[in-house]
């Protein structure tokens, strides 16, 4: 595909001679040993930096340099913390942990540590500020992972 820019000159009624600029989107190709084309769209009606920005699109040319355009500042690991926990919904296994509320997400948090990276209770603490549970979880202290809790009974559904 390319752009073309074709001018055309028409003397009116008046006899005034008229200057016509059409900007075209074509495909080039060959058929029977011969180059033809086809125009895919018009493009006259666009602003002259649109064009500009189309043409230098085509011919490869990056518009935006990635390094510049973006600064990443910090990237947490989503996908495996994502499939743990849509497998959990789909079996229904966070009801199975008690209501909804704090520790249930913080025993979430621990069992997606301990699937994704089996470890202690106090690695798997340090593990999750590395990962998007960080988001959803907040900070979580020590205290709150290796306090004994009562009142929490699995059911058996």
């Amino acid at each position: 595909m390319h752009v073309a820019t074709d001018t055309s000159k028409r003397v009116n009624k008046a006899g005034v001679e008229k200057t016509y600029r059409s900007v075209l989107l074509r495909q080039s190709f060959r058929e029977d040993g011969k180059a033809k084309y086809r125009t895919l769209a018009n493009l006259s009606s666009l602003p002259e930096h649109a064009i500009d920005t189309l043409r230098a699109s085509l011919k490869g040319q990056r518009l935006v340099d990635p390094t510049q355009a973006w600064i990443i500042t910090r990237s947490l690991p989503y996908g495996q913390v994502k499939a743990v926990d849509a497998m959990a919904t789909d079996l229904g296994f966070q009801q199975l942990l008690g209501p909804a509320g704090r520790h249930r997400d913080i025993i979430m948090a621990l069992l997606t540590a301990r699937i994704c990276k089996p470890s202690s209770k106090l690695a798997a603490l340090s593990w999750t500020v590395d990962t998007s549970l960080t988001e959803s979880l907040g900070a979580v202290s020590t205290d709150e992972v290796c306090a004994p809790w009562t009142g929490w009974v699995i059911s058996n559904r």
